[in-house]
């Protein structure tokens, strides 16, 4: 009886190990990356959108990716195109291909304000992988492709599971 006890303590043990092993491999499987939207001058100043802002999230994970955008200030029931670039705001190269946007107008998302000059959308792909070589970034554009706003993704370092709560006393 006792040596039944001792092996299905060490099998549950066992079992608890592995969990927290796959629980934090499949943690570090996902990549945060994160941007603030700022107004690109003079084109925002020009369109009425000096003070135009954002935040979007990009998740570069092992079977899923998804990117979501959010922003302020801009003209109230207003479409406008947003896509995920390849390098900075400062030197944007070609939008990454095989993203497939909520709202979609060819190879690039839309964006519709509503009343107050607010937005949020999302986007999802299940080709893209960050090449840690690369910079990516969100940038937003009028319907002629002027670009209004833009913010470069960087990847955020969120703590190890055991760390998150702080240290123990």
């Amino acid at each position: 009886m006792t040596r039944r006890i001792a092996v299905a303590a060490v099998a549950s043990i066992a079992a608890i190990c592995i969990a927290s092993v796959a629980t934090a491999a499949s943690g570090q499987s996902a990549k945060a990356y994160k941007a603030s939207l700022a107004p690109v001058s003079p084109a925002a100043t020009t369109a009425g959108l000096a003070t135009v802002v954002g935040k979007a999230q990009l998740v570069d994970g092992k079977k899923n990716n998804k990117v979501s955008l959010h922003m302020r200030n801009l003209a109230p029931d207003t479409l406008y195109l947003w896509h995920v670039h390849e390098g900075t705001c400062a030197a944007t190269l070609l939008p990454v291909p095989g993203w497939t946007y909520r709202t979609q107008l060819g190879d690039n998302g839309t964006l519709t304000s509503d009343a107050s000059g607010n937005a949020n959308t999302k986007g999802k792909s299940a080709t893209f992988s960050a090449d840690p070589t690369k910079s990516y970034s969100v940038n937003v554009h009028l319907a002629d492709g002027t670009i209004i706003a833009c913010g470069d993704l960087q990847a955020t370092k969120k703590p190890h599971p055991s760390q998150a709560k702080g240290p123990k006393s």
